[in-house]
């Protein structure tokens, strides 16, 4: 089957990845470079984790998403994923990582429960002052994003696929498996995958019934020798409640011998901002804003340096309090699909795996909704 996919993110070079294995033919478009710098996938890191709150077919999905990448790095030939686990802390007894803890409890999945003089004593860089729920969970880990979305263009441009940068599509021929480009040109196949990020819904009007963009302002920050070497064998760590909190991305060492820096961001959807137009500008106040969740929970922050803020563009789902991945037919020959939410970088490989198992037959159209909502038992 040839397959054109509109965007080169991980959800569409995930889709490629997976096609290209099976013997499709996959035609790559994306609006600017691959890797494109303003994409949502093109960052140093992102994270991957069994601890999901209340979404249980997520934190199930998490076995796939491994399976998934381990099938990728083997086609790559390298990992491009540093292991660390993940730390989940908060102050409410019933809050968003008590209900994580209690569901991989249930599940079987490996925890380590600490009381927070335990976690303060194992971790002394985290003040422990009011902390209720704390757990590790040896799952999980920083993968390294931009070597990713980088290394998967390589390969898929070794294996035949045809990768076109600065190809900004102008339409979709839903019914006809074609995109029509800003230039004029028409490139056909016998189906369209619109995974366009923040972007999606300028292609596909009716996604704005599910997915609306996100301004996001992620802080990152340097740090003395000391305690960078410290967080080198530190995990990442989740700090949300219901309603607030943060995560942070520790440094890791990349394959090359260079470092990430420590990332901080907050969990609070904007529900605002245009991907296409806004400045990609972080002002002081927004990555200061990100940087106080941390303050009461890292200790000497004070010695902490904030050494610049990004700005990064999620879809989320347009319900309140739901983070559900939305993919869904367009017209008689194409798709839209919208894995962010800030959390889909994860499943990027095994949603690819899943969308070709429906394109082969082996997976009907509902099952694939299903799946990439995270509805799986």
């Amino acid at each position: 089957m040839y397959v054109v996919i509109v965007g080169a993110g991980i959800a569409g070079l995930g889709a490629a990845w997976a096609l290209t294995r099976e013997g499709h033919h996959v035609t790559v478009l994306e609006q600017g470079p691959i890797p494109n710098p303003v994409g949502t996938s093109v960052d140093s890191h992102r994270l991957i984790r069994r601890p999901y709150g209340t979404e249980i077919g997520y934190m199930r999905m998490i076995t796939h998403a491994y399976a998934a990448w381990n099938r990728l790095w083997a086609d790559l030939g390298v990992k491009l994923c540093v292991d660390t686990g993940s730390l989940s802390m908060s102050a409410g007894a019933n809050d968003r990582q008590a209900e994580s803890l209690r569901l991989i409890k249930a599940d079987g999945f490996p925890v380590l429960e600490m009381t927070a003089a335990e976690m303060a004593k194992r971790y002394p860089l985290i003040d422990p002052a009011g902390v209720r729920t704390a757990y590790l969970s040896p799952e999980g880990g920083v993968l390294l994003a931009d070597r990713i979305v980088a290394a998967l263009a390589k390969w898929l441009g070794e294996k035949g696929a045809k990768l076109r940068p600065i190809s900004r599509v102008r339409s979709i021929d839903a019914d006809g498996g074609a995109v029509t480009l800003a230039d004029g040109e028409r490139v056909a196949g016998d189906l369209v995958l619109v995974a366009a990020g923040a972007w999606v819904r300028e292609l596909v009007p009716d996604m704005g019934e599910h997915v609306e963009p996100s301004r996001q302002v992620l802080a990152y920050v340097d740090l003395p020798d000391d305690l960078a070497r410290q967080w080198a064998n530190y995990p990442s760590l989740l700090s949300i409640g219901d309603d607030r909190g943060f995560y942070l991305v520790p440094p890791v060492a990349r394959p090359d011998g260079t470092r990430t820096r420590l990332k901080i961001g907050d969990h609070l959807f904007s529900r605002e901002g245009d991907a296409a137009s806004d400045p990609r500008i972080a002002a002081f106040d927004e990555v200061r804003r990100v940087w106080e969740q941390a303050r009461g929970r890292l200790r000497d922050l004070e010695r902490y340096r904030l050494a610049e803020g990004k700005i990064c563009y999620y879809t989320v789902d347009r319900r309140p309090g739901r983070e559900t991945f939305r993919s869904v037919p367009v017209g008689k020959a194409a798709w839209a699909m919208s894995n962010c939410s800030g959390h889909g970088f994860k499943f990027g490989a095994c949603i690819g795996e899943a969308f070709t198992d429906m394109v082969a037959g082996h997976r009907s159209a509902d099952a694939f909704t299903r799946y990439v909502a995270g509805e799986i038992s």
